[in-house]
C-alpha cells in the first residue's frame, strides 16, 4: 500500500513539475511594463507576424553595436535605459522576448532562437550579450552568426543541469520542454567569449558554469562578482565599468 501511495505520489510530482517550467523558465510577471527615459523605444515584426518591442541606446555615432539578450525575469528596455547609458563608446539594442512586457505572442525556446537570429540578420550588430536566459540566446546566435565577441552574463551550461541539481531526484531530462542547451550552442562559436560571473550565484550552481566554461574554445576573461545575488546583478558597485572592460578587451 505504501509502495503504490509513494508510486502516485511521484508521479504526481513529475506531473506538477512539467506543468509548472513554462512559468518557471518564462518568469514574464516580473517583466513589468518600461517607459524609457533616455532609449528610443523600437518595434520589430517577425516574419510570422509577432510584434516584439525593444529600444535602441545611442551613445554616439559609428559606434559598435551589441545587440542584448536579456533575462527570463527582465524587461530588455530597462537595461537599455539605465545601464547601457553609462557605457561609452557603445550604441545597444535589445528586443523583449514574446509575451514578455509590450512584445505580443507565447515565449517558447524555438521561437526565441529563430526571431533572435531574425533580428541579428536586420541590424547586423558588432557584439553579442545575454544575461542570464539571454545568455543561451546568445550563445545560440554565436553558433550561428559571425561577430567580433561576445559577453555572457551570469550563465550556465543549460537548463537541464540547473533542473538536475534543483531536483536530482526526477526524471527532468524527460520532463524538460525547454532545453537551452548553451553549452552546445557556444561550442560552435569561434570567437572570443568573456564571462560575468558571481562567486556564490544564487540560481546557477557552479557546476552549470564549469560545464559551459570548458565548451567555449576561445576565452578571454571571466570576471567573477563577490556579495550579489543573481537578481541584482546590475546592482553591483561599477557593473557598467565591468561589462565596458570585457567589450572593449
Amino acid at each position: 500500500m505504501f509502495f503504490f501511495l509513494f508510486f502516485f505520489l511521484y508521479i504526481a510530482a513529475c506531473i506538477y513539475l512539467y506543468l509548472i517550467q513554462d512559468k518557471k523558465i518564462f518568469n514574464k510577471k516580473w517583466a513589468k511594463p518600461y517607459v524609457p527615459k533616455i532609449a528610443k523605444k523600437i518595434y520589430f515584426k517577425t516574419s510570422d507576424g509577432v510584434k516584439l518591442e525593444g529600444a535602441m541606446t545611442k551613445n554616439g555615432e559609428n559606434l559598435p553595436l551589441v545587440l542584448y539578450f536579456s533575462g527570463n525575469a527582465n524587461n530588455a528596455i530597462e537595461f537599455l535605459d539605465k545601464t547601457a547609458p553609462k557605457i561609452k563608446n557603445f550604441n545597444f539594442l535589445g528586443f523583449n522576448y514574446p509575451g514578455y512586457a509590450g512584445s505580443v505572442g507565447k515565449p517558447c525556446e524555438k521561437c526565441i532562437e529563430k526571431y533572435a537570429l531574425e533580428i541579428f540578420d536586420k541590424y547586423k550588430p558588432d557584439i553579442l550579450i545575454g544575461r542570464s536566459l539571454g545568455s543561451a540566446v546568445a550563445g545560440y546566435v554565436a553558433g550561428k552568426r559571425k561577430v567580433k565577441k561576445v559577453l555572457l552574463i551570469t550563465p550556465f551550461s543549460s537548463i537541464g543541469c540547473i533542473a538536475k541539481m534543483e531536483y536530482p531526484f526526477f526524471p527532468v531530462s524527460f520532463l524538460l520542454k525547454y532545453k537551452f542547451n548553451e553549452a552546445k550552442f557556444i561550442s560552435n562559436a569561434n570567437m572570443p567569449v568573456s564571462i560575468i560571473a558571481l562567486k556564490d550565484d544564487d540560481k546557477i550552481p557552479q557546476k552549470c558554469l564549469n560545464s559551459l566554461i570548458k565548451k567555449i574554445k576561445n576565452l578571454k576573461n571571466i570576471y567573477y562578482l563577490d556579495k550579489v545575488k543573481h537578481g541584482n546583478v546590475y546592482n553591483y558597485p561599477n557593473i557598467e565599468n565591468i561589462i565596458y572592460k570585457a567589450l572593449s578587451q
